[in-house]
């Protein structure tokens, strides 16, 4: 009788074991958010596509917790209005969510400003040419054609001024899904719409 018990005791045990792996798989493939992001060149996805995405994502359906699309610009001349300083940078513009097109970390401020005005995410490189620093949110820079609140500062030490993004085809698209099953094909299904 005694043997019994153990073996039940052993087989309620292990099937718990079980279950539990279960459930912690079954959470890190559908309940965990998967960062998917693709080259979208010549696909034709353009701010107005994402705009109709945001719209259909409202309603449900399309498993999109956050997304972003960027291009670089050509290059501008950028120049602090505290400093007067000025530097040729790179730009690159961006629709949605700053922070997912972001390939460093933030040193300073925020760069998940995807529906506030007329701001910018500078890279170290550039913060550092223009202000000697990179302890500069809140200044101020300005283009050829608009003036930029700086709202953080990336690891890149390359020269880079990101800034929103108002229309225009995106050449990398970076989407979170609300779980890791099926996300790649969910974006593949989604460019091809």
């Amino acid at each position: 009788m005694k043997k019994i018990i153990r073996y039940m005791l052993g087989f309620v045990l292990a099937a718990a074991v079980m279950a539990a792996a279960g459930a912690a798989c079954w959470d890190y493939v559908c309940s965990r958010p998967c960062f998917v992001k693709m080259d979208c060149r010549g696909l034709g996805i353009d701010v107005e596509t994402m705009k109709r995405w945001e719209k259909r994502e409202e309603k449900g359906g399309l498993g999109i917790i956050n997304m972003a699309g960027w291009s670089v610009g050509e290059q501008q001349l950028v120049s602090s209005v505290s400093t007067g300083r000025k530097h040729l940078s790179n730009v690159v513009l961006v629709y949605g969510s700053m922070e997912l097109a972001v390939q460093s970390q933030i040193l300073e401020g925020r760069c998940g400003l995807d529906v506030e005005g007329n701001f910018c995410v500078l890279s170290e490189g550039l913060a550092r040419h223009l202000f000697g620093s990179t302890d500069v949110t809140g200044e101020c820079v300005k283009t050829e054609k608009q003036v930029f609140l700086v709202a953080g500062v990336t690891g890149e030490e390359e020269d880079i001024l990101m800034i929103p993004m108002e229309s225009g085809e995106v050449e990398e698209l970076a989407v979170v899904f609300n779980g890791r099953l099926g996300a790649k094909e969910k974006m593949r299904r989604l460019v091809e719409q």
